[in-house]
């Protein structure tokens, strides 16, 4: 690959289309789509339904994705939703969703730190009862990865994305090939062509879940300074990467609902190893373990390589002290990058898997939900900006995927107050955090 340097001390454009849909992929797919299959079928009971409810969100990040995708062809700078913002609402605005954006990164590595290192643990015997010293190893080996220039880190994304998605394409032909009688599709309580009938709180907390499997899909913007060539390889990135997320958290399901009964892929912890015995029998836990494995490095990698991009670009922008915007030899924000790791691993030391989850999706949504209001406080005040690629169905499409977010984010309330309740407070914080650090300038 030919890198294509500015000046010292600027970032490298050193990305492509093909390795931005690496990032979205990698930044997306992780242990999720392993656990939440089962309890999503819990919360809705009929395959037809469990189906919409991925599908819709896949539909609901491609059309987020048309909205980003012109923001960050028209602004393409690093840091993501916090240029967005603080171009179209001023520096609090940005501050705060910068903030909440890096709540988010920084919550997600605790997420998937530990888990790394449990499932390390049940892969290699002497590993087991190490997870946290493995889960600290992890992030440890990944960014010093990052240390040493998005290029490299990139092109090891790249080789992880392909690897979780081929296994689990592998499990998914497994499942449908060997399908059992009995199976979830099968029942004539959860059949096809069974009536949709689902409550609303059942349907957010499912969705609240599949947001935040899908979390994620919006990662290469962070890097749009760092591409060869933003106006086309941004917006391609973003949709070839959720077209292979949506077809393969699809094809997941569909095989489970065919490969397992309905009780089973309801009661399992890890409903796509119950399917992968029908494939490899004795073996299975194994190669999912090995599959968790791979899926929770790659999105592991993609959240440290974006994190501190988005330290940068606020630092960069005298909201955080400018020594975050300084950049190592091999261009990366050094300082930044150290920042990220600390408080996520202090995070990942006790508080609750699902709390930390729950908290993420909400933060996540609400994230999106302020960059679709600032798409459009953009196209209001700054109408001749350039925008090499402009969102599809303006304004009914980008309309209705921000009510779908901002209903969204309601309807977490109701389903799940204490963790919405947490990421709103964690939300809240940005301000006196903004005041005293606007006091010391």
């Amino acid at each position: 690959m030919i890198e294509i340097t500015t000046r010292p001390g600027e970032l490298r454009r050193v990305l492509g289309a093909f390795l931005g849909a690496a990032i979205v992929v990698g930044g997306t797919i992780g242990v999720g789509i392993l656990r939440t299959p089962g309890i999503v079928a819990g919360e809705l009971g009929q395959p037809a339904l469990i189906l919409a409810v991925w599908l819709a969100g896949g539909l609901l990040a491609a059309m987020g994705a048309s909205c980003y995708a012109e923001l960050a062809t028209a602004l393409p700078r690093a840091g993501g939703p916090y240029v967005y913002a603080r171009r179209a609402f001023g520096d609090f605005a940005g501050f705060a969703v910068g903030w909440g954006d890096w709540s988010v990164s920084v919550c997600g590595l605790a997420l998937i730190a530990l888990p790394t290192g449990e499932f390390a643990g049940e892969f290699i015997p002497a590993a087991a009862g190490h997870s946290h010293p493995i889960a600290v190893a992890a992030i440890l080996v990944l960014a010093l990865l990052n240390w040493f220039g998005l290029n490299l880190s990139a092109n090891v994304q790249q080789f992880l994305s392909l690897a979780k998605v081929a296994g689990l394409l592998v499990i998914v032909v497994g499942g449908l090939a060997f399908a059992q009688p009995g199976s979830a599709i099968d029942s004539p309580l959860h059949s096809l062509a069974a009536p949709l009938v689902f409550a609303f709180t059942p349907l957010m907390s499912a969705m609240q879940l599949v947001s935040e499997t899908y979390a994620g899909w919006n990662s290469n913007v962070y890097f749009a300074e760092e591409d060869h060539d933003a106006h086309r390889n941004v917006p391609r990135a973003l949709f070839w990467g959720i077209f292979a997320i949506t077809a393969t958290y699809l094809a997941v399901n569909a095989a489970l609902l065919f490969a397992l009964p309905f009780d089973t892929l309801v009661a399992s912890p890890l409903p796509v190893a119950e399917a992968a015995r029908v494939l490899f029998g004795g073996a299975s836990d194994r190669v999912v373990t090995l599959l968790a494995i791979v899926s929770l490095l790659g999105i592991l990698n993609v959240t440290v390589m974006f994190t501190p991009r988005i330290l940068f670009a606020m630092g960069r922008d005298r909201l955080l002290p400018l020594s975050l915007s300084r950049l190592n030899r091999s261009a990366t924000p050094g300082l930044a990058l150290l920042i990220c790791i600390v408080p996520a691993l202090v995070l990942a030391a006790g508080v609750p898997f699902e709390t930390v989850f729950l908290m993420t999706a909400f933060l996540g949504v609400a994230v999106n939900a302020s960059v679709y209001i600032a798409f459009f406080a953009l196209r209001r005040r700054e109408p001749d900006l350039p925008r090499p690629h402009r969102a599809f169905g303006y304004p009914w499409l980008p309309a209705l995927v921000t009510i779908i977010s901002l209903t969204l984010l309601v309807g977490f309330v109701i389903a799940n107050p204490k963790p919405s309740l947490y990421a709103i407070a964690m939300l809240a914080a940005s301000y006196p955090v903004y005041r005293w650090l606007r006091s010391r300038d």
